[in-house]
């Protein structure tokens, strides 16, 4: 296997020069630790220092997200290394909200099917399912957290099917029981040439009965200023200055009942509420990213409305020769958004000669009503061995889910109907249709709903050969049921279509570490693990997608039509991991590092008609991912902190996959006559979405205090990430749906500042992101691939953005 020179260079240093140094800080063992601060995690659902457990772990604590201005989960991702994040709303699979969303843990993607990554509030799974334009994950705010823990590579032992590439986990401030804490935060800055933005946040936590009840609340409010303005696109007048501003609130409490000495319960309580005015994306043609200047020429805003709620029951209970913990809770979500589709809609029609131009006229106006809603239902029983130092520890545990998920989407458009008339003389509406003649309704969902039930059951044994050598052996065995149904219809679709498939599979992954510790500071590990990722249904794409159909040779039913398949079936993959984790010269020097490949087979993926705008998912073939990453935190001196991060991460198609039944055969898909039909939907060597190297460097400085406790610090943060100069399958021009105008990934780069005062819990501190100024084209779209250019969205970074905070914790 060929890897990159320094991933590769960096790993054998690790693995085969290490030793011998850490042996030279034996003596400090005994000591309290003067350098680096050890960091606790629970990737393993055991409390352990993350020096112990093998696994790829990013791990940032509140003073950390603090530290580096992280508020949000584009900020978090984009400085852990081998995962990617990027706001697709204006893509092919979305909706055109901003929300919308695209995460990716070394090369495991999908924007079809189930999440590929495990998204977690403390025990609980919140990841959405992709079951239509209108759904995507949701995330917390990044305010009163205990820490959040990336953990990369498949976590479905511990974590099930939802984890196939990795998980993010968010971990709560628990109530305090025997002192009282608090944590404020407030933040206010303004971006070049767009609104400013503010924060204010509190939390205080501590005993009600000293050691018996305690209790934690928190709440938080942030408002993230515009910076694209929505304009007449005729003559570029601005109709809505900064109109992508989005508003966050969150609220908490927590209690925790110490009912004796070995029991306790702990309920909570988290809701959190999004809104969206608009999209981020701009049109190029009306833009000029290099000054600052986004605009967009949209008939009317992007809107979304985004509350949920989740509340949970934890109890902790010491049985003596182990520790039983349930875990209970409800998530419940009601999303709402409106997606202008006044432009689409005509491009649509415009593409079958029954309008003049795709660009509205004066007045009219398209919408897109979705909704999407989760009620879902989750126990857990975890009974984990209670000595650590045996030489034998285990955890097992009983898995129960109830998924239910439904997304709605009704579509508006009064202005088109006569516009078609009066140009082609077709009326889209049947006489007797009255919704459509009246309210302008020429597309109806009224339910495209998902129940997956799951239960389940997981173990892991490790057992020590000696005090230094251990092995870990992990299984989790499923049984889940899917039942999908879906009902839709009007102009737009053609007939109407309804539908209900059921699926059930049984599926079984396991896990196997062997590690080697010689010592407390150093660490080696060879894991295998299997991740999973259940099925699904399908929406049938109806008679208006019958060019797109022929083109990658969906098959044909006796009367000619041609059908996407009716479901798609589940995917998995191996991931293999060579791992270390090391701490030099007294503990001042941490270097974590790892190796992996990844063989991904059947993936969901989902397949987007250009010239129709309908989508489906199928299983495309299979990917090979392989790569590394290597972490190193340094503290030469008490006052300088470095931290350097490298990774890299090539994901490839190995096999070119055609649609339905078809096979692929000298460069294009036959059918069962070996008749050419198409060509493939993706092609051997296709890359999948992601840069290949992305670099994180960080320095903080902390001079001598000027007086009292009172110390002055500075921060610099640097991110780096090269561009993607391989094809995706949509820019590969021998795939039988391609857009080679739509590049890959550019070079990314961004340069942030802190300068601060810390003392006695107070830190004030003046910011700058993105002072560079950069605006890399990080996604570029076009709602039908025609030969356009005024059908583009492009999304950029915000620009430089300047700002004040303040927090106090005590």
């Amino acid at each position: 296997m060929r890897l990159p020179s320094l991933i590769a260079t960096s790993s054998i240093l690790l693995f085969a020069g290490v030793t011998a140094s850490v042996r030279a800080a034996d003596s400090a063992d005994a000591q309290a630790p003067t350098g680096l601060e050890e960091v606790v995690v629970t990737a393993t659902r055991r409390v352990e220092r993350l020096q112990d457990v093998a696994v790829s772990v990013s791990v940032f604590s509140q003073e950390k997200l603090d530290a580096q201005g992280l508020r949000s989960i584009d900020d978090l991702t984009r400085l852990t290394p081998g995962v990617a994040f990027s706001r697709n709303g204006m893509g092919s699979a979305a909706n055109y909200n901003d929300a919308n969303s695209d995460i990716n843990i070394r090369g495991v993607d999908s924007t079809g099917g189930a999440s590929t990554t495990g998204i977690y509030i403390d025990d609980t799974p919140i990841q959405s399912r992709k079951i239509g334009f209108g759904t995507y994950n949701a995330f917390p705010a990044l305010f009163d957290l205990e820490r959040v823990e990336v953990l990369r590579g498949p976590q479905g032992t511990l974590f099930g099917a939802g984890s196939e590439g990795g998980t993010v986990r968010f971990i709560t401030s628990e109530p305090g029981m025997k002192q009282n804490s608090g944590y404020l935060r407030s933040e206010l800055s303004t971006t070049r040439k767009g609104d400013a933005s503010y924060e204010e946040g509190a939390a205080v936590g501590g005993p009600i009965i000293d050691d018996i009840l305690g209790f934690r609340l928190s709440a938080s409010y942030r408002r993230d200023g515009g910076f694209v303005d929505r304009v007449d696109y005729r003559n570029s007048q601005v109709v809505e200055p900064n109109s992508n501003w989005q508003e966050t609130v969150s609220v908490r409490g927590a209690l925790k009942w110490q009912v004796n000495e070995g029991l306790s319960v702990a309920p909570s309580f988290y809701y959190q509420e999004q809104k969206i005015n608009d999209t981020a994306a701009y049109w190029p043609s009306l833009s000029d990213p290099g000054s600052a200047v986004f605009r967009n020429g949209n008939a009317q805003t992007n809107p979304s409305r985004d509350p949920f709620y989740l509340a949970s029951v934890k109890v902790n209970w010491d049985v003596g020769f182990a520790r039983l913990t349930s875990s209970t809770s409800f998530y419940s979500r009601n999303q709402k958004s409106v997606s202008d589709y006044t432009q689409f809609n005509r491009a649509l029609y415009w593409v079958f000669d029954l309008l003049p131009t795709y660009l509205p006229p004066p007045g009219s106006k398209g919408s897109a009503f979705f909704t999407d809603t989760q009620n879902n239902f989750y126990q857990e029983f975890r009974l984990e061995s209670a000595d650590p130092a045996a030489r034998l520890t285990w955890n097992a545990g009983l898995f129960y889910s109830r998924l239910n998920e439904n997304s709605t989407e009704n579509i508006t458009d009064p202005a088109l109907i006569s516009e078609i008339q009066n140009f082609a003389g077709i009326s889209l509406c049947a006489p007797d249709d009255i919704p459509c003649n009246t309210s302008g309704l020429i597309y109806y969902q009224p339910y495209y709903r998902v129940i997956d039930k799951q239960i389940a059951a997981f173990g892991e044994l490790t057992f020590k050969f000696t005090d230094t050598l251990k092995a870990t052996v992990g299984v989790r065995i499923a049984k889940l049921d899917t039942d999908g149904q879906s009902l839709y219809g009007g102009p737009f679709a053609g007939a109407s279509v309804q539908s209900n498939q059921t699926q059930s599979e049984k599926p079984v992954t396991p896990k196997a570490v062997l590690s080697w510790q010689p010592d407390r500071d150093t660490l080696f590990y060879a894991s295998a693990a299997k991740g999973y990722r259940i099925g699904g249904t399908n929406v049938d794409i109806g008679t208006i997608c019958a060019g797109d159909a022929v083109a990658i040779g969906l098959p044909a039913d006796a009367n000619g039509n041609r059908h996407n398949p009716t479901s798609y079936n589940s995917d998995s993959l191996w991931s293999y991991e060579l791992g270390g984790k090391t701490t030099l010269l007294d503990r001042r020097l941490q270097i974590n590092s790892s190796l992996f490949l990844i063989n991904w087979k059947d993936i969901q993926q989902n397949v987007y008609l250009p010239t129709c705008g309908l989508q489906f998912v199928a299983n495309l073939g299979q990917v090979r991912s392989r790569g590394g990453d290597i972490d190193i935190l340094y503290r030469p001196i008490d006052p300088l902190t470095l931290n350097l991060t490298v990774a890299y991460t090539d994901a490839k198609y190995t096999k070119s996959t055609c649609a339905g039944v078809l096979t692929f055969s000298d460069g294009g898909c036959r059918d069962s006559g070996g008749a050419f039909v198409g060509g493939p939907i993706v092609s051997d060597g296709d890359r999948l979405p992601g840069s290949p190297w992305t670099f994180l460097g960080a320095a903080e400085y902390t001079f001598a205090a000027l007086g009292g406790d009172r110390k002055p610090y500075l921060r610099v943060d640097y991110q780096y990430a090269t561009a993607q100069t391989k094809l995706l399958p949509g820019q590969n021009p021998n795939n039988g749906l391609n857009d080679p105008t739509i590049p890959g990934l550019p070079v990314t780069k961004e340069l942030s500042l802190r300068a601060g005062l810390r003392w006695n819990g107070i830190d004030l501190s003046v910011f700058g992101q993105n002072l560079t100024n950069s605006h890399p084209l990080l996604y570029r779209s076009r709602d039908i691939a025609v030969p356009a250019e005024q059908l583009y969205f492009e999304r950029s970074v915000r620009p430089r953005t300047i700002g004040l905070t303040g927090t106090y914790r005590f």
